[in-house]
């Protein structure tokens, strides 16, 4: 019985060898147990069988020489761009009534400009003629108010019309939106006025119906409104926002201002997607370091016509400063954090590996560039997965070549 358990013992262990044998050559599948001791000395060569390498799903990776550009690495928050976000809001106390002629957009749902997106019925009751006459020189007072507000932003936007070619496409659109809220202000309270001037010789119940049109292009990010609900004059109906580009916000450290005035390209990036990138450009630059935090405020442009980024999202900005920088490349997996030095585990043999302390050079989207001082070089094979099982092994003695007993 013992000679029979002893051979099929042997035939397993055969087998797992064999099976070793025909792993991909640039990655190891490891397992079998794994030692029970405290972690090896950082600089000792470590033993891992076979079986364990198997078992533990133990997996290499060659490592080889790249040159990349060099990169200045940012945290960065997306922003709505201001000129394409708009509050809507209620010209006029009523009662907001559904129509066949629409239907009050849903959360989420994208609007075109001009669309119909609210009808308001206001209705005025007529009150004592003092109070109405008050009501009414409140709104001529408004009135004029208004009608100056759009002559200076009429002017303003004929003078930057001049400037054509000169001054930005973001200024000229600010200017025409805030021509447009002008004009939209005169005319509500031109009608608030003529409202209040049939009250006050007719004395009757006055009704009218005002249709609430999106200012803009954009996605409904917030909602307020429900059909029937009675509203106050300026209460907020609805938030549209145009994410097709938004701005992404950095704070770059004064030390590394230069790389900002010399940069090439950027590139964003957030967890939500991982191993992607989006392209962006440098739009604006603060002119003052903050006092507190020693950093300059940069703003970043990044097309997103496919909605996939939103406004307030975390992520990092990786900007390319023109000059390039050569290393050892390994995926990022490789390399771990022992009391504050980077190492890696590099497999030296059938069951050896052996530590060794690297430097970072570039952080990229996957992988790490590493410093060529010697410690590595092309070809070598670093564990990328099952870092711990190998940590964990036990040494190798100081005189050969067989695992500790």
């Amino acid at each position: 019985m013992t000679k029979n358990l002893l051979g099929l013992w042997v035939a397993a262990a055969l087998a797992a060898v064999a099976i070793s044998a025909q792993a991909h050559e640039g990655e190891d599948h490891s397992g079998a147990g794994l030692a029970a001791s405290a972690p090896a000395s950082p600089t000792a060569p470590l033993y891992v069988s076979i079986e364990t390498q198997l078992l533990a799903r133990i997996e290499t990776s060659r490592v080889r020489l790249e040159t990349v550009p060099r990169t200045l690495r940012v945290l960065g928050r997306t922003l709505i761009r201001s000129e394409r976000e708009a509050t809507v809001t209620a010209p006029q106390e009523g009662r907001l009534i559904a129509t066949k002629d629409y239907s009050i957009p849903a959360l989420g749902e994208f609007v075109k400009r001009d669309q119909i997106i609210a009808v308001v019925e206001e209705s005025i009751a007529a009150p004592d003629l003092v109070t109405i006459a008050t009501e009414r020189a409140r709104a001529a007072s408004d009135l004029r108010q208004a009608e100056a507000s759009l002559t200076l932003a009429q002017r303003e936007y004929d003078r930057l019309t001049k400037l054509a070619g000169v001054v930005t496409d973001k200024d000229l659109t600010a200017a025409r939106n805030a021509l447009e809220v002008a004009k939209a202000r005169r005319d509500g309270f031109v009608e608030q006025v003529a409202l209040l001037d049939a009250a006050s010789t007719t004395g009757i119940l006055a009704q009218k119906r005002r249709v609430i049109r999106a200012p803009l292009d954009g996605m409904i990010a917030r909602t307020h409104v429900t059909i029937g609900e009675n509203v106050s004059r300026d209460k907020p109906l609805f938030q549209i926002v145009d994410t097709t580009e938004l701005l992404v916000e950095a704070s770059v450290f004064e030390n590394d201002v230069a790389a900002i005035l010399v940069a090439r390209r950027a590139f964003f990036t957030v967890e939500a997607f991982p191993g992607e990138s989006f392209p962006a450009r440098i739009v604006s630059r603060g002119a003052t370091v903050d006092e507190r935090t020693r950093a300059l405020p940069v703003l970043f442009a990044v097309p997103n016509a496919e909605g996939r980024l939103f406004g307030g999202m975390f992520g990092r900005v990786y900007i390319e400063t023109g000059s390039k920088v050569s290393g050892i490349a390994v995926p990022k997996s490789a390399v771990v954090d022992l009391d504050g030095q980077p190492m890696v585990y590099v497999k030296t043999g059938g069951e050896r590996f052996t530590s060794r302390p690297v430097r970072i050079l570039e952080r990229l989207s996957d992988r790490l560039l590493l410093a060529d001082e010697g410690t590595l070089k092309p070809g070598d094979r670093v564990v990328v997965q099952g870092i711990y099982q190998v940590r964990m092994s036990k040494p190798l003695p100081a005189a050969g070549d067989s695992p500790v007993q």
